[in-house]
C-alpha cells in the first residue's frame, strides 16, 4: 500500500469545509431573510421584495456559498492527485469538480447582481436571472458534482483508493445527482435537491476524512 504525506492531505479538510459553508449558507439565509423565497414558482414582485428586503440574508449566504465553491475546486485538485497525478483520469475528475464549483459560484454571482439590480430591473429581467441563477446552483452544479462522484469512484476502484463503501456508494448517488438536470424543464423536480445533496455530503465527508492509505502499488 502506498501511503499519503502529510504534506499532500491538506486538501482533505476543504472537502468537510464545502458542506460546513454550504450548510452555514443556509442557516445564516434562513435566520437572516425577512421573507422566504422559493425560486421555481418565485414572481417578479416575491423576487423584487426577497432580493431587496433581505440584503443581509442574500450577501451572508453568498459569501459563505462562494467558501464552499472554493473549497470544493481545492478538493477536487487534491482528489485528482490521489487518484492518477498526471494521466488523463485526474485531468477529467479536476474538470469536473472544477465545472460544479464554477456553476456554484455562478449562482453566488448571480444572487448578488439580483440584490445590486433588484430595485430598477424589469419583471422579465428578475424573473430570467432567478431562473438561471437556480439552474446554476441547481441542475448545473449537482450533474458536475456527479459526474465529480461518478469518475473517482470508478477510478478508486479500479486502483485501489479508500474507504472502499464510499466509491461503491457513490456509484449509486452519482445517477442520482444527475436527475437534477431534469428540474431545468420540470421544475418541481427541484423539491428533491436537498436529498441529493445531503447524499452528495455524505460521500465527499467520507472521502475527505479517510484514512491514510489510498492505494494499492501494481
Amino acid at each position: 500500500m502506498e501511503r499519503e504525506p502529510a504534506a499532500g492531505r491538506a486538501w482533505r479538510p476543504a472537502g468537510v469545509g464545502f458542506v460546513v459553508a454550504f450548510v452555514a449558507g443556509l442557516v445564516a439565509s434562513g435566520v437572516l431573510a425577512k421573507t422566504s423565497l422559493y425560486l421555481p414558482d418565485a414572481s417578479a414582485a416575491q423576487l423584487r421584495e426577497y432580493y431587496t428586503g433581505s440584503v443581509a440574508a442574500v450577501v451572508t449566504a453568498a459569501t459563505l456559498q462562494a467558501v464552499a465553491a472554493v473549497c470544493l475546486a481545492w478538493f477536487t485538485a487534491g482528489l485528482a492527485r490521489t487518484l492518477d497525478p498526471d494521466g488523463p483520469p485526474a485531468r477529467r475528475v479536476r474538470w469536473a469538480g472544477w465545472a460544479s464549483a464554477a456553476a456554484f459560484g455562478a449562482s453566488v454571482a448571480l444572487s448578488l447582481l439580483l440584490v445590486a439590480i433588484a430595485d430598477d430591473a424589469g419583471d422579465g429581467t428578475l424573473k430570467l436571472l432567478g431562473r438561471v441563477t437556480l439552474v446554476c446552483g441547481g441542475a448545473l452544479h449537482l450533474t458536475s458534482l456527479g459526474v465529480l462522484v461518478w469518475l473517482v469512484s470508478r477510478i478508486g476502484l479500479a486502483t485501489g483508493v479508500r474507504p472502499r463503501w464510499a466509491l461503491r456508494f457513490g456509484l449509486v448517488v452519482a445517477p442520482l445527482l444527475a436527475v437534477s438536470m431534469v428540474s431545468i424543464i420540470v421544475t418541481p423536480v427541484t423539491r428533491l435537491e436537498p436529498l441529493w445533496r445531503l447524499l452528495s455530503a455524505v460521500w465527499l465527508i467520507a472521502m475527505a476524512t479517510a484514512g491514510k492509505t489510498q492505494r494499492q502499488q501494481g
